[in-house]
Formats: structure tokens, sequence, C-alpha cells
């Protein structure tokens, strides 16, 4: 390891999410000098585990604390952000928390004079399709979620004296997890959940650990300046195989198939009681047609651009993520 490496300093937000802890672990098991922004500090504790970690609590509205923190960084890492939100949640708390939150951590970097800016975004800027997507594809977000990660990125992308790279992920899997691949788990290990259709319906998704080796790569490439990458595993997975892997490892049956009509049909009934009388099941005609449907996206850019591999599948990630539960 290099004395440049030993002495480079990256600040983090979000360093207590998913992608954020696996990120502060690598830097800094790799000699870097990590300030981790966190909203509690009694709950960050754990991240101090590692070496050459220093907790800082503040929120992204708080510029001036930003900007002291930041102060002898060379690189930012920006993953906080508002994802897991439940349904109905105001447009404006997306535009607080991703957008002008965004905003003013570009103008804290600006402010330090940072070398290099990393912005984690979503898939989500392309919307709902069921056509495979790539970077050259039109985005055209469809919920305030989406709109707000998409308007981020051209904050970030905008400021010209960063050199900034964004990173777009679809479902992120591994440890600590509270997203998606997380509520499946939950949910096939109490027998609520059942495979739509066949189940050969195809979807891209990323281990932490793959996000973790692409961030670290394009934050140390000139190449990537003012580029944007999708991030993925090395393939995609059938819903099937998914649910049946997730079965296997925690010891259940597979997931039985429903046809996808009837259950699209229930859906649909579901969303009628909850718009007449308030009662929320747990179906939706929404959440049928998103596990059925294909969201398949390419990550042909920055493996051939840049030669990245992504080193962890689905099994391995999910046996990581399981070994929290």
């Amino acid at each position: 390891m290099s004395e440049a490496t030993q002495q480079r300093s990256a600040f983090v937000t979000g360093a207590t999410g998913c992608i954020g802890s696996a990120l502060t672990s690598r830097l800094a098991t790799d000699g870097w000098q990590v300030i981790a922004l966190v909203r509690d500090r009694a709950r960050a504790g754990f991240l101090t585990q590692w070496p050459n970690v220093r907790l800082v609590e503040g929120s992204l509205t708080e510029s001036e604390t930003l900007i002291a923190a930041m102060r002898n960084c060379q690189t930012v890492f920006h993953l906080a952000a508002k994802v897991h939100a439940a349904p109905g949640t105001p447009a404006a708390e997306f535009e607080r928390d991703n957008v002008i939150g965004t905003r003013n951590i570009v103008a804290a970097a600006q402010e330090n004079r940072i070398d290099r800016f990393v912005f984690f975004s979503t898939v989500a800027v392309y919307g709902d399709r069921d056509e495979p997507a790539d970077e050259t594809t039109l985005p055209a977000p469809t919920t305030d979620y989406g709109r707000s990660k998409l308007e981020a990125e051209r904050i970030a992308l905008a400021a010209n004296e960063l050199k900034t790279t964004v990173l777009r992920l679809p479902v992120v899997y591994g440890e600590r997890d509270r997203g998606n691949v997380a509520k499946l788990i939950e949910a096939i290990r109490r027998n609520r959940y059942v495979i739509v259709g066949d189940g050969q319906n195809l979807k891209s998704m990323v281990a932490v650990e793959n996000v973790v080796d692409a961030a670290l790569l394009v934050a140390s490439d000139e190449r990537t300046v003012g580029q944007t990458f999708i991030v993925t595993d090395a393939r995609t997975y059938s819903q099937l195989e998914i649910a049946a892997t997730i079965a296997e490892l925690l010891g259940k049956r597979r997931p039985i198939n429903l046809p996808r009509w009837p259950l699209l049909l229930a859906g649909k009934a579901a969303d009628v009681m909850k718009n007449l009388i308030g009662l929320k099941l747990p179906i939706s005609s929404d959440r049928v047609r998103k596990l059925s449907s294909n969201t398949v996206f390419s990550a042909a850019k920055i493996e051939r651009e840049l030669g990245f591999i992504p080193r962890v599948a689905l099994r391995e990630g999910l046996v990581n993520e399981l070994k929290q539960r």
C-alpha cells in the first residue's frame, strides 16, 4: 500500500446503511481516513470498530457542519438519501433529502475544493419499463424518489469544480440491507411469498461488495470524471432463482407458483379496499406487476471501459446478508 493511499481522506454520507457501512469498512481497512456523517452517533458506534473512522453527527441540511467536516478530505462518497420510504411519502421529503441535501453536499465539497465526488444514484431514474436499459436510455422517472435522484444527479454533474462520477444501482443486497431483499427474505421466512407466474422474468441486482468495488474503481480513475455508470452483478437472476435460493438458505420449501392474472385481480381488489376504507393489505396491483415484470439493466459500459468484473454473485451475497438475521 502506497504512502499516498494511506494518507487519503474520504467523507462518507449515509455511512450506517448497507452500502455506506461496507464502503466505510473497506476504506478504513485500506488505510483511508474516513469522516462518516451520521444522524445519531449512539446508533453509529459500530462504525468505529474499524481503524481511522471519525463520526460527525449532523444532517444534510447543516451546511456549516458539512463544510467543517469535509475539511482536508480528498474524496466525497455521497450515499445519504430518502430511499425506503412508505407509500404516500410527500414529494417534499424526497426534495428535501435528495435534492436540497445533495445541493448542500456539493456546495460544501466546492468550498473545500474536494478532488473527487462519487454520487450514488438509482435505476429508478429510468421509470417502470420492461425493456433493458443502459446509460444511453433516456431517463423517465415515474416516482418522486426517481425524479429527486435524477435532479440530484444533475446537480452533482453540473458542479464543474468537482470531478464527479455517478453510479446508478438496481436493487442492492448484502449485510445490513434494510430494503427490498430484506423484505423478501422475511416474507419467505414467514411463508408469505408466492412466485408470480412462472417466475422466469428477469431482475438485475447488485451485491453490496460489487458496489464498493465499483465506487473505489471510479474514484481512482480520471476517465470516469463526468461519467455515469450502471453497476450490476455479472448476470441477471429470475424471480424463481432469487426466491428459491433464499428459501434454500433459510431451510424453507420453495414458494409456490400462482398464475399472474388471479393475483393481479386480487391486487386490484386490494387497491379498491385501500382507497375506500383505508385497509392496507400485503398485496396490490402495483406489487404484482413489479414482481412479475423484467427489470434488466446493462453494466456493459463500466465492464468495457474500466475492466470492472463483479466478484460476488447471488448466493454468496445472500449468505452474507443472512449472517445478520
